[in-house]
């Protein structure tokens, strides 16, 4: 039997851990490798998925339905979370409430893609704290968790957090930021306008929670599952 409970190399994905993110059965995920839409490697038993190419995968918005703009996408996840949309107008504020009626955000992920696509990178480890409170971040994933309390130990080895595109080229040269396939940075970049200014410093909870299920740890998984069902609740 082939065991998908493997902690892969960084930079690589299980099976289950790509299902996941595609929101899509593990037999889904081998039959796209057997066709040739997705590469992976063969370590054993397991087969491992390169995370670039899962990435690109759902930034072409491989998901059912039709991908929401930037702007609805953050409208959705500040309206989840009960918080006010001024950049939209009432009847698109209306429309987007009832979208989320018949949709729970952990079901829409492939279609909110255009909240932010992230980018890796790998700062020196003393330059992480001054990264993080670094305003033109809104901080998300396991360090967002740390940030609101939501029952993550640690996440002071890492940053994660969204940033304005017209922001990106600055924070990379302030920071040295390098690309990297082992990094202990992932900056979720906005492209377009749509959010309001200035950013939270943390994203709402509803967007937390949902990068914390990209991530690798089945704790933080856990933790994002468990705010989403709070907030359907």
């Amino acid at each position: 039997m082939v065991d998908e409970t493997l902690r892969p190399a960084p930079g690589f994905l299980t099976v289950a851990e790509v299902a996941r993110r595609l929101s899509v059965t593990e037999n889904r995920v081998r039959n796209l490798i057997a066709a040739g839409d997705l590469p992976a490697s063969s370590v054993g038993m397991n087969l491992l998925i390169p995370r670039d190419a899962v990435e690109v995968r759902i930034s072409r918005g491989q998901g059912r339905g039709r991908r929401l703009t930037t702007g609805n996408a953050w409208a959705a996840l500040y309206l989840a979370a009960g918080l006010p949309v001024s950049w939209l107008d009432r009847r698109e504020r209306w429309r987007i409430k009832r979208y989320l009626e018949h949709h729970r955000l952990a079901d829409i992920r492939p279609q909110l893609v255009a909240r932010g696509r992230p980018r890796a990178f790998r700062a020196h480890p003393a330059m992480l704290k001054r990264l993080r409170s670094d305003p033109a971040l809104m901080l998300t994933g396991t360090t967002g968790a740390s940030e609101l309390r939501l029952g993550l130990i640690g996440g002071t080895d890492r940053v994660e957090a969204y940033v304005a595109a017209s922001d990106l080229d600055a924070l990379v040269g302030r920071y040295h930021l390098r690309a990297s396939r082992e990094p202990n940075v992932v900056l979720r970049v906005i492209e377009a306008a749509g959010v309001p200014e200035p950013r939270p410093r943390v994203a709402p909870r509803t967007a937390v929670a949902l990068d914390l299920l990209d991530d690798p740890d089945p704790r933080a998984q856990q933790v994002g599952r468990q705010v989403l069902e709070e907030g359907a609740s």
